[in-house]
Parts: structure tokens; sequence; C-alpha cells
């Protein structure tokens, strides 16, 4: 036990030791640590936002002419069996004429002398789930219907922001593999600058016949408190963007969305740092001990 804590206090020794690189790692491992958390959030988030922009898309049914508003209910009972539908509302002919009075301020019987305007529909698609929506078969489905003259939807538009969620998704891993790998190098070179540092100790220590493990404890423990140290300020800084960025979103937008930070990301970091430390700190003294 006291070979144990001598080996601890060693570790706690090395990082004021070597204070200015200590603070280059424990800096750079935080912003790592920073961004991996931040894409975390995000991935867990992002669904969010999607789920709002998909409250906008508007899929506007139009029957024929001669369908009667009672003919119209049964097919728009149809429409809502489809897969993928969420909700059919049917606009009534003399619900047309109100519309067309609001936005051209004329009354089209006046004009007319008729009413030319059909009977028609919106219809808003399922939003809730993570994969990538496709309309194409919706409106595929309700083209099928034989007294649907003309279906409307922005389909560029929601193809564009499917595929670019897609994207955004699929690149969060490649990103925090990136991260965590050059993160793996700053511990790496911050370890080999404190072993060559304290390269005449060592060579002294295993000429007295220290075990290698010996040797090794004090500056994997100093790895593991520079993370230790980096994650306890990546924490605070986490949830501290995740409320400023609500803050933001409530009372700057009317989007009414607001991210939810997911405790369980906490828990991956601190392992994430304390692997990430550990192998860092094993390699860089291993390939000095060889």
């Amino acid at each position: 036990m006291d070979k144990f804590f001598y080996l601890l206090t060693d570790g706690m020794k090395n990082l004021w030791r070597h204070k200015l690189t200590t603070f280059t790692a424990v800096f750079t491992l935080f912003l790592a640590l920073f961004f991996v958390g931040l894409l975390a959030t995000a991935g867990t988030n992002t669904h969010k936002i999607l789920q709002y922009l998909r409250t906008k898309y508007k899929i506007e049914v139009f029957f024929k002419q001669d369908v009667s508003n009672d003919e119209a209910i049964g097919y728009i009972y149809r429409i809502k069996q489809i897969k993928g539908v969420r909700t059919a509302t049917i606009i009534e002919k003399e619900d047309a004429i109100r519309i067309f009075k609001d936005q051209f301020g004329e009354n089209i019987i006046d004009i007319l002398g008729y009413n030319p305007l059909p009977v028609s529909a919106v219809v808003n698609i399922n939003r809730t789930s993570r994969d990538r929506l496709s309309v194409e078969p919706i409106i595929n489905e309700i083209k099928a219907i034989n007294q649907v003259d003309e279906v409307r939807y922005q389909g560029s538009l929601i193809n564009k922001i499917e595929r670019t969620y897609t994207r955004m998704i699929d690149q969060f891993p490649f990103l925090a593999g990136i991260i965590i790998f050059f993160t793996v190098l700053v511990i790496y070179n911050t370890m080999k600058l404190s072993v060559y540092g304290r390269r005449e100790l060592i060579t002294s220590l295993q000429l007295i016949g220290a075990t290698r493990t010996f040797v090794k404890m004090p500056f994997i423990f100093e790895g593991i408190f520079i993370g230790i140290l980096s994650v306890s300020l990546v924490f605070p800084a986490l949830i501290g963007s995740i409320n400023g960025i609500n803050y933001l979103l409530m009372n700057f937008t009317s989007w009414g969305i607001k991210l939810i930070f997911d405790p369980t990301v906490l828990i991956w970091l601190f392992v994430l740092v304390i692997s990430i430390t550990f192998v860092g700190s094993y390699r860089a003294v291993s390939n000095f001990l060889k």
C-alpha cells in the first residue's frame, strides 16, 4: 500500500514539475473532450431540429372538380391510412373561397359567377423518425387515388433537408475519431517529454533493480491525473454551453426547440479520457524503456 501511495504521489508531483507541459496537455485535452461532448450532444438532439423542419413539410392534394365534400372525406380517410401520413385535413369548397378572398382580396364567385375551386386537403407526414424520410412513396399512393387531380409538395427541399441531415449524422463518428486520435498523440508526446526529463532517474532506478511496472506507474498516474483534470473542466463547460444555446433558442427564435443534455455523455467522456491517457502514457513510457 505504501508503494502504491508513493507512486501516486510521485505522479502528482510530476504535474507540478512540468507545469507548462501539463497546462498544454490539459488545455488540448479539454478542447478535444469539449468538442467530442458537443458532437455527442448534437447527435442526440439534431433529430429535434429535423422534426421541426418536418412540421413545415406540406403536401397539398387537389381533388377533381366534380368531387363533393362528402366524397372527399372518404378519400381523405384512405390517405390517412398511408404509411408515413400523420394527419390529413380537408379544405372544403367554401373554405377555398374564403382562403382565396384572404389572399387576393376578391370573392371569386363575384368575379366568375361560380366556384371553380376544388375540394383539397393538406397532408402532414410523420416527423418522429430518426431515419431518412422518403416522401415519394406517399405521393405515389396519393396519386393512385382516381379522384385526385393534382398533388403539390416541396420535393427538392424535402430531399435536400433529409440528405443533409443523413450526411451530418454519418460524419459525427468520423470527426470524433479524428479528435480522439490527435488527443492520444498529444498525451503520448507529453508523456515522452516527461519521461525524457527524468531519464537519469529512470536509469538509476533500473540499475538498482526497480521493475518496469514500478518505473512506469508514476507516468501513467500523471497521464490519468491530466485526464481527470481536463474532464473536470469539460463537465461545467458543456452544461453551461447547452444552457446558453437553450437560452438563445427560447428567447431569440420561434422554433420551440430545447436541447437536452444526456448525463451518460459525462460517463462516456470520463471513460474515454481515462482510456486515452492510459494508452498514451503507457505507450510513451514503454517506448523509452525498450
